[in-house]
């Protein structure tokens, strides 16, 4: 799982995209569930940096919705209301992060964890799967967003982190010969194009 996470900055998305751009708004440097942060999405006229909401508010709610939707487990996807809409209809974003925060039990308690930072060793931003809504609904239409998870149980990096004895869930990264092509993608056969976090790559510290 992942709730809180460091957006990737301007210059950052910049060097993801290849290209000058402008964000017309403002975004905090630690983005927790409800907040908005930049997410790329494929339209017509190619990449394109939208305002997104973390938790994916469904396109046919006429209200926030009370629960989470931060996150979408990749086994259960398409037997989720809230999900199976977008996914089925491909819409799906990349988030750029520089770091993203996970629970760490060093003791093995489960009451006592650390917050810890996951990032690049070399301190390169990132790409997020993830997937996104469009509702018009509200006062202010809003594109809201989810981050794909899986089951990290046997991975040697993110199964280190949350509860002993628990489930390991992580995000996917999508790479960045891949990001084209995750973006285009069709739900059948868009987890061919998610890597899992290597600790090859990424390490972790202390916040």
């Amino acid at each position: 799982m992942c709730s809180n996470f460091e957006p990737a900055s301007p210059k950052q998305i910049e060097s993801i995209l290849n290209k000058q751009l402008e964000i017309d708004f403002n975004y905090k440097k630690r983005v927790y569930p409800k907040d908005y942060c930049p997410i790329i999405i494929q339209t017509d006229k190619g990449l394109s940096i939208v305002k997104g909401q973390f938790g994916l508010t469904p396109f046919w709610a006429s209200a926030p919705v009370d629960y989470s939707t931060y996150n979408a487990r990749i086994e259960t996807i398409e037997d989720k209301k809230t999900f199976k809409p977008a996914f089925t209809r491909n819409q799906f974003c990349l988030v750029p992060m520089q770091g993203f925060m996970e629970p760490y039990y060093s003791s093995g308690d489960n009451n006592k964890n650390e917050w810890k930072r996951i990032y690049r060793k070399d301190n390169e931003a990132f790409t997020i799967a993830g997937l996104y809504e469009f509702n018009n609904h509200f006062n202010e239409p809003v594109h809201s967003f989810t981050l794909l998870t899986h089951n990290a149980d046997d991975e040697p990096f993110m199964s280190q982190f949350h509860k002993p004895n628990k489930e390991k869930r992580s995000i996917y990264l999508v790479d960045e010969e891949l990001r084209g092509k995750y973006l285009k993608a069709k739900h059948s056969s868009v987890e061919e194009l998610m890597s899992t976090i290597d600790g090859r790559l990424f390490n972790f510290s202390d916040i």
